[in-house]
C-alpha cells in the first residue's frame, strides 16, 4: 500500500527531534480537506474549536489581532476573498480527521524506528488561509509535521535555543499567554527557509519560532502533532519558571541543573489539578490564572 506521509531517505537521524527536516506526503486532493468538508467540520466543533482573524504582520500584536466579521463556516467558504488565517483545532474530535490523524504519525514512526518517542496526545490543526496572508511569529509546544494540502507558502524557521531571536522568559508559557512572539526584520538574515508545494511537508521542533508568508493562492495545511516524555516535561517545566519567574525568582533554562528540573515537574504534576479545580470553581479562565499567575497574566 502507497504510503499517505514518506520520510525521504538520509534526512533522519539519532537527532530527528531537534531539527528540521523534509517529508513528501499523498494528501493533496484528499476529500477531507474539500474547502466545502472544511466548513461544515468548522460548523460542527465547539466554538474554542476555531480561531479566525483579518489580514495581521509577522509582528502582531496579539491585542490588536483584526476580527473579520464572520463565522467560522462562513469564513472557510469565503476564504478566498476575507483576508483572513483561520485554524481549526483539534479536528481529531472528528473521526474521519482522526483516522488520518493517526495514520499518519504511525507511518511516520514505522519508518523511523521509533526514535518518534511513542508520539502519544496526538492532536491534528487545519490551517486555512486567503492569499498572500500572514501567520505572525510564534512557536508551538509541541512536535509537529506540517503537511501542505493546497496552495503554497513559505516558512521563516529559526533555533529556539538561540537568544538572538527569543528568551527564555518569551518561550516560558502560562495558561492564556498567546503564542505571538516580538519579531524584527533582521531576524530574516539568520531563517532556516523552507518552500512548501502541495505534496511538501516539514517538521518544526518543539518550541522553534516561525512565521508564514502564504502564497498568492488560498492555502490548506494538515498539521499534525504529538508529545514524548521528554516534550511533556519541557512543557511542565516552561509552565513553572513561568510562574517563578512572575513572583520575581530568575530561572535556569531546562537542562542545566536536572534535579531542580526534576522537583519542578512533579510540583507542576501537583500544582496542575489544583489550577484546573481552581477554573472550575471560579468558571472562568482569566480568574482562575489571576488567582495563580497575577492580573497582568489573566490580562495578557
Amino acid at each position: 500500500m502507497k504510503r499517505l506521509i514518506e520520510v525521504l531517505p538520509g534526512t533522519v537521524g539519532k537527532e530527528m527531534l531537534t531539527r528540521t527536516f523534509r517529508l513528501k506526503h499523498q494528501l493533496a486532493g484528499h476529500p477531507l480537506f474539500d474547502l466545502d468538508r472544511l466548513a461544515r467540520l468548522a460548523a460542527s466543533l465547539p466554538a474554542e474549536s476555531t480561531e479566525f482573524n483579518g489580514p495581521v504582520a509577522p509582528d502582531q500584536d496579539p491585542r490588536l489581532t483584526p476580527a473579520n466579521g464572520l463565522s467560522a463556516e462562513e469564513t472557510v467558504r469565503r476564504i478566498e476573498e476575507c483576508q483572513s488565517w483561520m485554524v481549526i483545532k483539534n479536528a481529531e474530535q472528528d473521526p474521519e480527521y482522526k483516522a488520518l490523524l493517526d495514520a499518519c504519525l504511525d507511518q511516520v514512526a514505522e519508518q523511523t524506528g521509533g526514535v518518534m518517542g511513542g508520539a502519544r496526545r496526538r492532536q491534528a490543526f487545519i490551517f486555512v488561509t486567503s492569499p498572500n496572508n500572514v501567520t505572525p511569529f510564534h512557536m508551538d509546544p509541541e512536535y509537529n509535521f506540517l503537511l501542505q494540502i493546497r496552495g503554497s507558502k513559505r516558512m521563516s524557521l529559526f533555533n529556539h535555543k538561540d537568544r538572538r531571536f527569543v528568551s527564555e522568559e518569551d518561550l516560558e508559557m502560562y495558561p492564556g499567554k498567546h503564542r505571538n512572539l516580538p519579531y524584527r526584520e533582521d531576524f530574516e538574515a539568520d531563517a532556516t527557509l523552507q518552500h512548501l508545494e502541495p505534496g511538501d511537508s516539514i517538521f518544526v521542533p518543539l518550541f522553534d519560532p516561525h512565521w508564514v508568508q502564504n502564497g498568492p493562492e488560498v492555502s490548506v495545511s494538515f498539521s499534525i502533532t504529538w508529545h514524548t516524555d521528554t516534550s511533556e516535561k519541557l512543557v511542565k517545566l516552561s509552565y513553572v519558571n513561568a510562574g517563578l519567574r512572575k513572583l520575581g525568582f530568575p530561572q535556569r533554562p531546562a537542562g542545566e541543573n536536572k534535579a531542580l528540573d526534576a522537583i519542578k515537574v512533579a510540583a507542576y504534576d501537583i500544582a496542575r489539578p489544583l489550577y484546573d479545580a481552581v477554573k472550575k470553581f471560579a468558571g472562568d479562565r482569566r480568574k482562575a490564572v489571576a488567582l495563580f499567575f497575577g492580573r497582568a497574566a489573566a490580562a495578557s
